[in-house]
């Protein structure tokens, strides 16, 4: 398995990071739904790169 393999999975954490920060000051989400979101873009991100890649 080589590097690019960790692209989406990178991703998923920055998407995890930007969304946390932006929801820290607003608390609109629970830190498990912040969670569940990011596992959805990590799906998302996944079924995306395995198409293309």
């Amino acid at each position: 398995m080589s590097l690019l393999g960790f692209v989406p999975l990178i991703a998923a954490a920055i998407v995890w990071w930007a969304f946390s920060r932006w929801n820290r000051p607003r608390r609109w989400f629970s830190t498990g739904e912040v969670i569940f979101w990011d596992a959805i873009v990590l799906c998302v991100l996944q079924l995306a790169w395995l198409r293309y890649f």
